[in-house]
């Protein structure tokens, strides 16, 4: 679990823990904890929330899957709006993608 126990000031005056909306996430079965593990979260300045999760069952500790997920914590729920799974060298082609394309 991240090991921040930051409470969120998400839409409103609601105050929802990280660990919490994690825990949402896996009883609705958008994300399992039985096959990822929580590894950061940040709130975002638009009241979202970013969680990156790392593959218990895919990859290896030196070729890691990563799932990124988006979530809008709303009064009563927890929504996903975007997952993208993901492999470090994904990381590097995009960075390397924009970086050329900075340059032409």
């Amino acid at each position: 679990m991240p090991e921040r126990e930051e409470n969120l000031g998400l839409n409103g005056d609601k105050n929802v823990r990280i660990r919490d909306v994690i825990r949402i996430l896996n009883e609705k079965g958008e994300v399992s904890l039985d096959i990822w593990k929580p590894l950061s979260a940040r709130k975002s300045s638009d009241g979202t929330l970013d969680i990156l999760y790392r593959n218990l069952v895919v990859g290896s500790e030196r070729d890691p899957v990563f799932l990124w997920v988006y979530v809008n914590v709303l009064e009563d729920d927890v929504r996903v709006l975007e997952k993208i799974t993901f492999k470090k060298e994904h990381v590097n082609w995009i960075t390397n993608s924009i970086s050329k394309f900075g340059k032409t």
